[in-house]
């Protein structure tokens, strides 16, 4: 219906809300990704979009929290193959 609109923000907060993340992810990776690092880059994105744009981090903040997401563990796994 044309009345019917999607906002993907919502969509994908209301996921992660009801533990629906893996819903969130792109098929096409298989799987192939560290876990434990979706939601909290899943909500990092939300970040990012939020409607108010002082709150949302700038780039040298969004780089900073991705390395801190980051899992030393899954890198050296993935940079093996």
């Amino acid at each position: 219906m044309e009345d019917d609109v999607v906002i993907l923000c919502d969509m994908v907060r209301g996921a992660v809300e009801e533990g629906r993340v893996d819903e969130c992810i792109d098929e096409r990776l298989q799987g192939k990704f560290p876990a434990e690092e979706v939601i909290p880059v899943v909500k990092l994105g939300l970040i990012c979009t939020s409607q108010v744009p002082s709150n949302r981090p700038d780039m040298a903040e969004v780089i900073n929290i991705l390395g801190l997401i980051k899992c030393p563990e899954s890198q050296e796994e993935y940079d093996n193959n």
